[in-house]
């Protein structure tokens, strides 16, 4: 029997059949990393061996790319993942390469079952690109030389990632309803080539399983323009529901939705399938594939809140009844008013979302009246406000009340806002209705809200 059917009937126990010994999670407690420090310093161990000189940068087909596989077979294999391919990977060829022999590539998949009995064939797949961009031989004043291309950020970052959300995922299996599937695909820098071999051959027939795809290519750098994003190709409004739940969660990692490619990753294959997909990265950058790509370059805190991010996106994409496609949006010329998830592009305070505004506009401003120290008020004051056409803050309206004086402040502060970006439909501006909560806390040392 071929390697593919071996994988083609692994595939259909898994879905059929599930784990006996799933059960839910109302009867037993989940359990997380330690402390955000563990997850930083596993992440660093991760992405230095996969970046290391050894493996020459991982480049498609060579020894590193397949050290790299076994590496994560092995660690997938002790979380007790499933694994749907052999330690070396499941290979695949690309044959004539530029002229040059063929070469062989691989991808490392392993599933973890969902214990819903009616939703554990269904499955999402986590993926991420596995090689690198390898090494190249240079002369040096007559001598020939390696000179590798470590692939730290492009795209050991990811794989790290990746690695560690199926940690949590394994640690908290009873919490997925749908099986999640854990995808390190090779030649990602020869057009993707391992994720559409996975999921036009070696997957084949049971692609309709997988209902939804999260992609993790180059993450962890946190200055100037490489900011943590969203990829979603056309606006979606149930996927766009889903990531801002996330990214309001408390001290979750703030996202920004990209309108174009941030940069050519394996969701590309999914999409061509017609696969709801969403890719996560920081965006490209002057460091990314070359000698500069070293692990020193990235921000572990940054990658450990993506961690976070992801375990929490994979946790409500697994959980949900159905996945329902966007319906086409009809030419509105009412005077309707839009939720941010609604539409295709959010309002945006100065490029930034809802907690910009709170941070550098609201709680800069904004001033704890003394009549409410002298009474010891603290809480939530959530106000709501209407972001118009032309960006203008209007029709603003106290929801939760703390007291008149500080309702009185906080609609001073939010009268005075300057305009924001509208939001859009098809390119139409239109307005949107925004509701913040603002805290104040008397207390010195608080993170978050207005302190004495």
């Amino acid at each position: 029997m071929s390697r593919t059917g071996r994988i083609m009937i692994c595939i259909a126990c898994i879905l059929l059949v599930g784990s006996a010994g799933f059960v839910s999670a109302q009867n037993i407690g989940g359990s997380r990393p330690s402390s955000p420090r563990n997850v930083e310093d596993s992440l660093r161990k991760k992405v230095a061996y996969l970046a290391s000189d050894a493996l020459k940068g991982r480049k498609a087909g060579s020894e590193g790319e397949k050290m790299a596989a076994e590496y994560i077979y092995s660690y997938l294999q002790d979380l007790g993942a499933i694994m749907l391919t052999p330690k070396e990977g499941d290979d695949f060829l690309i044959a004539n390469l530029g002229g040059e022999d063929t070469l062989y590539s691989r991808n490392i998949v392993g599933i973890i079952p969902g214990y819903d009995s009616k939703l554990k064939g269904e499955m999402i797949l986590i993926g991420t690109q596995m090689d690198g961009p390898g090494y190249e031989r240079v002369r040096v004043n007559g001598v020939e030389q390696e000179r590798i291309f470590p692939g730290a950020y492009s795209n050991a970052s990811g794989a790290a990632v990746l690695m560690q959300v199926a940690r949590l995922v394994a640690e908290n299996k009873f919490m997925f309803k749908r099986s999640v599937a854990f995808g390190f695909f090779g030649a990602g820098n020869l057009s993707q080539a391992g994720s559409w071999y996975f999921l036009n051959r070696s997957f084949g027939v049971y692609a309709e399983a997988i209902k939804f795809m999260v992609d993790i290519n180059s993450v962890g750098r946190d200055s100037g323009p490489n900011k943590f994003q969203a990829f979603i190709g056309l606006p979606d409004k149930h996927i766009l529901k889903d990531i801002f739940t996330v990214s309001a969660q408390p001290f979750s990692l703030g996202v920004e939705i990209a309108n174009t490619e941030p940069l050519p990753a394996d969701y590309r294959s999914f999409h061509s399938a017609d696969i709801p997909f969403t890719l996560f990265t920081t965006g490209d950058n002057t460091i990314r594939g070359t000698i500069h790509d070293t692990p020193d370059q990235l921000d572990y805190v940054q990658l450990s809140q993506i961690v976070e991010f992801v375990y929490s996106y994979a946790l409500i994409l697994a959980g949900k009844d159905s996945f329902e496609k966007q319906e086409e949006v009809e030419e509105d010329n009412s005077d309707r008013i839009y939720s941010q998830i609604e539409v295709d592009k959010r309002a945006s305070f100065f490029k930034g979302d809802e907690r910009t505004f709170l941070r550098d506009w609201v709680y800069h401003y904004v001033k704890y009246p003394d009549s409410a120290i002298a009474s010891h008020t603290e809480g939530t004051e959530v106000a709501e406000f209407v972001v118009d056409k032309t960006g203008k803050v209007k029709d603003i309206k106290i929801t939760t009340s703390l007291s008149d004086d500080i309702d009185k402040e906080v609609l001073k502060v939010l009268k005075a806002s300057p305009k924001w970006t509208p939001a859009e439909i098809n390119g139409k501006k239109v307005p949107v209705k925004i509701s913040i909560a603002i805290e104040f806390k008397l207390a010195q040392g608080s993170k978050f809200g207005i302190n004495k």
